[in-house]
């Protein structure tokens, strides 16, 4: 079973959770519906690590009425049943049983048959924009919000359903990640901190060894010194960790410098759009090319692959498209098509990395099959690059919603 987690998002564009979606490795040979819920439920302790803060997970009547679930009493989790599933008595009398033993529940579309139980009072309840006119859906959002109920939208795929879901009043929402908000305070001196970063990291995407123009522009770019610092003070490098960045150059040497410039780099990039868990995405994505970019023909050089990762998310911090970007940018072909045509392997590796973030599994594997890479092997690589992405960003444990 290949797992994604799509990041779910607050009034003011925080993240407050994920929402787990599955696919079968092979959907030729997939069992049913309730083997494929069991195989994520089985996943949902090492899911919830993973993402440190809760996870909407989808759960079938049958899991919920066998008991499936009860052994994950101490997991952060809140299980997603579809609404139409407490027509069934048996499934409601278990929801109830399971409410008052301290579960979660949140419930998969709008309700319009019987009334719902007391229990579930104050619940979520998810709604598909893809799937909903726009009327409806504006009207759905304030009957819940009245009831005391609490919609989440999904399918928030463009700014304009963006604001038309949050104009009527939804208090979460998910869907592709999308540019900043018009709230959000352009940071003219970080973005240029990131161009400055990526045009570093692009001269030198060959794998040729950096030189003295890396030493002097990581001492001289006042927000990567800072951050460069910041990111190396940890235990492992001593209680204080390096004075400055020429120190650090001292003590690490260029080539260990040049590898953390690309954390570095996505946390400016989160840092530009205000948005930390755009810096995560940035980083679990240039991690995760540089993972499976092994498996393409001709394979970049791995700094190659990271940028790819990074370039991928320029848009989102800088509120411009791609090909306007990478008019600012000196990249190699390869590096360019990744924010235009997306034509070059490396470039259709990166729409499949959008259909796995995103859940869009029809599309994935469609695209893995024609870049000729397994989709196990690209699900197997999410998670080692969302592990690694945390571990080098530093991420902790966060609230829920």
């Amino acid at each position: 079973m290949m797992i994604s987690m799509m990041a779910l998002r607050d009034r003011r564009s925080r993240l407050v959770g994920y929402f787990v979606s599955g696919c079968p490795d092979d959907v030729r040979n997939s069992a049913g519906p309730d083997d494929e819920a069991k195989s994520i439920v089985e996943r949902v302790p090492a899911l919830a690590r993973l993402a440190g803060r809760s996870v909407i997970v989808p759960v079938t009547p049958a899991l919920v009425r066998d008991g499936a679930i009860t052994r994950f009493a101490s997991v952060d989790a809140v299980w997603l049943l579809a609404t139409e599933a407490l027509d069934d008595a048996a499934t409601r009398r278990s929801v109830d049983r399971l409410i008052g033993a301290g579960f979660q529940f949140a419930l998969m579309g709008y309700p319009e048959g019987e009334p719902l139980p007391p229990s579930l009072t104050g619940s979520t309840i998810m709604l598909d924009a893809a799937r909903t006119a726009p009327a409806t859906l504006d009207a759905r959002i304030r009957v819940l919000n009245e009831a005391g109920l609490r919609p989440l939208v999904r399918g928030v795929d463009d700014r304009v359903t963006r604001q038309r879901v949050l104009a009527a009043g939804t208090p979460l929402y998910c869907g592709r990640q999308l540019t900043r908000g018009a709230g959000v305070a352009p940071d003219r001196t970080t973005e240029d901190s990131i161009i400055r970063s990526i045009m570093m990291l692009a001269a030198f995407a060959d794998g040729r060894p950096p030189d003295g123009t890396f030493d002097a522009f990581v001492r001289d770019d006042p927000h990567v010194a800072a951050s460069l610092l910041k990111a190396m003070s940890s235990a492992s490098l001593g209680v204080r960790g390096p004075r400055s960045v020429s120190h650090a150059l001292t003590m690490l040497g260029r080539d260990a410098i040049m590898e953390r410039m690309v954390a570095v780099t996505a946390r400016l990039i989160g840092e530009a759009a205000q948005d930390p868990e755009l810096a995560f995405l940035a980083l679990r994505r240039a991690r995760l090319c540089e993972r499976v970019g092994t498996a393409l023909d001709a394979a970049p050089h791995p700094r190659a692959r990271v940028i790819a990762g990074l370039l991928s998310t320029l848009e989102f911090a800088l509120g411009s498209p791609g090909p306007v970007i990478a008019q600012r940018l000196a990249l190699t072909p390869a590096l360019k098509d990744v924010m235009v045509d997306r034509a070059l392997p490396l470039g259709q590796l990166l729409d499949v990395v959008d259909a796995m973030d995103y859940g869009w599994w029809d599309d994935m594997l469609y695209r893995s099959q024609r870049l000729g890479i397994r989709p196990r092997v690209i699900a197997e690589a999410w998670t080692d690059a969302w592990r690694a992405a945390r571990d080098e960003l530093g991420i902790t444990r966060a609230d829920g919603f």
